[in-house]
């Protein structure tokens, strides 16, 4: 079944990473998803208490009242890079509702890239304030979410505090059909969520995408 009533006309005015977020945000709010079949994965039906069965609780709420924001690739399932393989997959990613990420996404990747790096390490070894996530990524199989703020100081302004940036850290299931070529490339993927209504995230479906992937060159 197509997504789409009318064609996706929004085009990317700015080559930004805030550029292409608004032209995908235009595009979705012309052409929001309405009923969309989820499939759900052998792995995740004998699973049944697996946390990301939210997921499909709660996609219709994702769908119509999500924002479009921009998520880190913490990590996934190494078979997500592996065309060969056909399976729907879980990931792990970092996002924000802050505008300051989507100028600086950097940001993000600087905080996913640091939990990954203490991944099976010594708890004594990890920062506190990062040890919950870092457990996670090395457990592999939970789903829990964390959510947390960060303050720094204003890249446009170092003299001046950016307060309060929420940052939320959790799971995805990886949908092939809806990702670029079937498989995971770039460091970036646009997501819709809705962190106030439900822990549930589902990455945006490609044919609302402005480039094939993202990355922080």
């Amino acid at each position: 079944m197509s997504l789409f009533k009318k064609k996706i006309e929004n085009q990317v005015t700015e080559n930004t990473f805030r550029g292409h977020l608004e032209a995908m945000r235009a595009n979705y709010k012309a052409n929001v998803i309405t009923s969309k079949t989820l499939p759900k994965p052998l792995w995740l039906r004998l699973h049944k208490n697996d946390e990301l069965h939210v997921i499909y609780r709660d996609k219709d709420t994702v769908f119509q009242q999500g924002q479009v924001y921009y998520a880190y690739l913490v990590q996934a399932n190494e078979m997500l890079f592996d065309k060969s393989s056909k399976t729907d997959l879980p990931a792990n990613v970092l996002y924000s509702t802050h505008p300051v990420t989507e100028k600086y996404p950097e940001l993000l990747m600087s905080i996913g890239s640091e939990i990954f790096s203490y991944k099976g390490k010594p708890e004594s070894e990890v920062p506190e304030e990062l040890r919950e996530m870092v457990r996670i990524i090395t457990a592999e199989t939970d789903r829990s979410n964390v959510d947390f703020s960060i303050s720094f100081p204003d890249p446009d302004d170092p003299e001046k505090m950016i307060e309060n940036v929420d940052v939320h850290f959790c799971s995805v299931i990886v949908f092939r059909k809806d990702i670029p070529d079937h498989v995971l490339t770039g460091e970036f993927y646009p997501v819709l969520a809705a962190p106030q209504l439900t822990p549930a995230v589902i990455i945006l479906p490609k044919e609302y995408w402005t480039a094939a992937s993202f990355s922080v060159e």
